[in-house]
């Protein structure tokens, strides 16, 4: 394999990806490490490497995947979730010396961290002595979410077909959707955007604009208009913990619950649409609709292991 793009590299933001060859070359690596994976055979190009995981924020997919995806290629892991009560941050440590003491102490080569703050991969990665993954950062990106998406939609779709994606509920602290639709306007441009909110949760009207310079960008506050023509419906739910953070609570009951998506809606989309959620849903997708074989979220969590692989290798390995 010839040296990645991403070799050496922090990986902090879809800004940083400049070629849609770019993504195909990591895609065409998660492939290999889904057929390793599947086939049961043991791929471990990294014995001799550390990575370190450290979780500000609570997280089942994200973390695991990202631990398995290291141990899984052969390196040394080292993961902390709860770093803000089970560490020195707890005595007050800021970011720039946690990740010093993490490096001194455990020599890690690669530092995957997820953080409230929404500069924090980027304070992080000025401080580190070793490339930093952004495994999501405060409400603005979650880059490695969006390579999953992507590699979930384009194991469903050629990537050459003009897309119809529909994103729906937080679409203003809700990370995932920011990155995905940055990386769709690199990687297909040609695509059409709904972006499916209320009021309050309308996407950031910057993020709005810089994409409109690269794609159709539509905006409404009705769901089921956009259900017949969808080839992706990506639901998002109503982040709890931003509201309580702005003392907002009563806004958040009055939004929680503003779309749910019900196995009749489901049936009337496409019978090629997939469903997508970046899960944990709280009740933005009925149980019901797990039985629909559009419905694609779980697979989608299968996508991180071999994308997290892949971009690990990627950025460890010359």
């Amino acid at each position: 394999m010839s040296k990645s793009v991403f070799f050496n590299q922090d990986f902090i933001s879809i800004d940083q990806v400049k070629k849609r060859e770019q993504i195909i070359e990591l895609f065409k690596r998660a492939d290999f490490m889904k057929k390793t994976v599947e086939a049961g055979k043991v791929y471990e190009p990294l014995k001799g490497k550390s990575v370190a995981v450290l979780f500000y924020q609570p997280s089942t997919r994200t973390f695991t995947s990202f631990v398995a995806a290291a141990q899984r290629l052969g390196a040394y892991v080292t993961a902390i979730h709860g770093m803000e009560e089970f560490s020195s941050v707890s005595k007050g440590e800021d970011l720039p010396d946690t990740v010093q003491s993490i490096y001194q102490t455990t020599g890690a080569d690669l530092l995957v961290l997820r953080h409230p703050d929404n500069n924090s991969s980027q304070v992080a990665a000025e401080a580190a002595p070793m490339p930093v993954i952004n495994a999501g950062s405060g409400k603005l990106e979650h880059p490695t979410q969006a390579l999953l998406d992507l590699y979930t939609i384009y194991e469903h779709f050629d990537m050459r077909k003009k897309l119809d994606v529909v994103m729906v509920g937080d679409l203003l602290y809700g990370r995932t959707i920011k990155s995905l639709a940055k990386l769709l306007s690199l990687t297909d441009p040609s695509s059409k955007i709904t972006f499916v909110a209320p009021d309050e949760l309308k996407a950031p009207r910057e993020l709005v604009k810089q994409l409109k310079e690269k794609l159709s960008i539509t905006e409404s506050d009705m769901l089921n208009g956009s259900l017949k023509t969808a080839d992706v419906v990506y639901m998002t739910r109503v982040q709890r913990e931003w509201f309580e953070h702005a003392g907002k609570l009563d806004e958040y009951e009055k939004l929680k619950d503003r779309f749910i998506l019900t196995r009749h809606m489901v049936s009337q989309m496409k019978k090629n649409a997939i469903v997508m959620h970046p899960l944990p849903r709280v009740g933005e997708i009925l149980k019901e609709v797990d039985e629909d074989p559009r419905a694609k979220y779980f697979e989608q969590m299968r996508s991180g292991l071999y994308i997290r692989m892949a971009l690990i290798e990627a950025i460890l390995l010359k």
